[in-house]
């Protein structure tokens, strides 16, 4: 009973917006029901190839940042096995609430394949790699504001949300690294949750005492610095094959708004609340309803299309360890 309600609230959170997206659109009075057709057919292609290539890309940095968490805390995998259970993960993301799914996929390959004593060093790394690339495009998207919209009275409340954000990651950073705000938080922990729970997030606390080393900060940095900004431009060229001219800037600033949504596992896939806040947004710049949707799931569709690689992978792979 209770995961049948759980699927009908985010069914619900999932439908009520993409309405409001709907009517968005055909309340316009220069919508007409021939724009789509139109829309689609005269699409450029080249910028499209271009966004899945930057996805490609921006996936193989993605998997050596897990690698290096993963490697930090003694789990030894070759980088071709670990892209090959990325790109599972990915393909279960487009299917599961709130794009998680492929993560819980990851995790469990590293504990079938790795054996059981890396269910811990999965689930810390791949829980620590998603919200560190959250993160890191919260922080782009605060630096882009801080440069070209903090002055602009009609756009400065929009950096609140990003500064915001940005301030909430640190917190939860400084609660995992930080021993002694962690002591802190684990004896409110202790009076709070049950015991098994409990022990579970004692286990991840220590383990994320591993990643508190320069190197491998310098070297995630870097290496997130590349992903997530290839996952943006990702929505820059899907909005210039629909003949979208907006400076790029304007992608740094709400694509990580809209990503953070995304990610809450609030709704089916993301569907419906990201749709609903890219069409928000963007209007401001002028981007008509549909085109900023359509942008939206361009993006996604870029995305299933690079994860049919990981379908392929899941079809073929053999699930024999691959320790080095």
């Amino acid at each position: 009973m209770k995961r049948h309600l759980i699927f009908c609230i985010k069914l619900l959170v999932t439908l009520v917006p993409a309405y409001f997206v709907y009517t968005n659109i055909v309340d316009n009075p220069e919508f007409d029901s021939t724009d789509f057709a139109n829309l689609i057919a005269n699409m450029k292609a080249w910028p499209l190839a271009v966004a899945v290539l930057c996805l490609f890309a921006s996936n193989f940095t993605g998997c050596l940042q897990w690698k290096s968490l993963l490697q930090k805390q003694g789990v030894e995998m070759n980088y071709w096995h670990l892209f090959k259970l990325y790109f599972i993960g990915l393909f279960f993301n487009n299917f599961m609430p709130g794009n998680v799914g492929g993560d819980v996929k990851k995790v469990y390959d590293i504990r079938v394949q790795g054996g059981q004593d890396t269910v811990g060093a999965g689930l810390t790394a791949t829980f620590f790699d998603r919200f560190f690339g959250l993160f890191f495009m919260t922080l782009l998207a605060l630096g882009v504001g801080f440069m070209f919209f903090v002055r602009d009275p009609s756009q400065r409340m929009f950096v609140l949300p990003s500064l915001w954000c940005f301030l909430g990651f640190c917190v939860l950073f400084a609660a995992l690294f930080s021993k002694r705000i962690g002591r802190v938080l684990a004896a409110v922990a202790k009076r709070i949750f049950p015991e098994g729970i409990y022990n579970r997030v004692i286990r991840m606390q220590d383990r994320f005492q591993y990643f508190r080393t320069w190197s491998l900060w310098g070297e995630i940095t870097v290496l997130s610095a590349v992903t997530q900004i290839l996952r943006i431009l990702v929505h820059f060229f899907c909005g210039l094959s629909l003949g979208l001219h907006i400076d790029v800037s304007w992608y740094f600033f709400y694509i990580p708004l809209v990503a953070i949504i995304s990610a809450l596992p609030i709704s089916i896939g993301g569907f419906g609340p990201r749709e609903l806040l890219a069409q928000s947004l963007f209007a401001r710049v002028g981007v008509p309803h549909l085109e900023s949707v359509v942008v939206q799931l361009l993006a996604y569709l870029a995305g299933l299309v690079v994860s049919l690689l990981g379908a392929f992978f899941f079809l073929t792979d053999n699930g024999k360890k691959q320790l080095n």
